[in-house]
């Protein structure tokens, strides 16, 4: 039977699975299992089962090496080539490693998610709540669709104009400090959208 453009788009997605191996292995276990039986690419770590230890660090049937830097920068360069970055935190609690993994993401524009947002104010801010993993997956198949979906052609005139438009809209938010909206969301959106509405893709489709 043929795949649907849905099935190959799950097939083509990449994704990381980050958390505390000590806490909550078992479940970062099913999850890269749930991923890998859809299939989804799991990038890291493709077989979570823990053979080795160096200090608090465990090692993975999938690390090559026995190296603490080697393993975690293999780790990071693949979050910066994922679709999406997993972050499995039931309790909230994330580990120091986890959390630079969090930050990385956040610094290469990789989407974060989880099902339950990290205690840690700070990391809450980047990361999306879905009720499941299905529910991250269906975002960023729609993500994936919206780019591969831009076209070649803009009009110049109507585009200055209403990329003018946007910029005076974030200019509002960043200097009124009564404003009833979050900020935060109003600006990364009006960036988000400026950066849509102005970018000529090298692409047809």
């Amino acid at each position: 039977m043929k795949p649907t453009n849905s099935q190959v788009a799950i097939r083509d997605l990449r994704v990381v699975v980050s958390g505390s191996f000590h806490r909550h292995m078992q479940i970062i276990t099913a999850a890269v299992h749930e991923l890998a039986s859809i299939p989804v690419r799991v990038l890291s770590p493709a077989d979570p089962r823990v053979v080795a230890r160096q200090g608090e660090f465990l090692f993975v049937a999938s690390d090559r090496v026995r190296s603490v830097r080697l393993v975690q920068d293999r780790h990071l360069e693949s979050i910066r080539a994922a679709d999406f970055l997993w972050l499995v935190c039931p309790d909230g609690y994330v580990g120091q490693s986890a959390s630079m993994e969090v930050g990385f993401a956040a610094a290469a524009r990789v989407p974060i998610f989880a099902t339950n947002a990290p205690s840690d104010l700070t990391l809450r801010e980047y990361v999306d709540v879905v009720p499941t993993l299905s529910e991250a997956l269906r975002r960023v198949e729609a993500s994936s669709r919206r780019r591969h979906a831009e076209g070649i052609l803009i009009d110049p005139h109507a585009t200055v104009e209403e990329a003018h438009s946007m910029l005076q809209r974030i200019e509002v938010v960043l200097t009124c400090q009564n404003s009833s909206r979050d900020p935060v969301d109003v600006v990364y959106r009006g960036v988000a959208d400026l950066r849509a509405k102005v970018r000529l893709p090298t692409y047809l489709q």
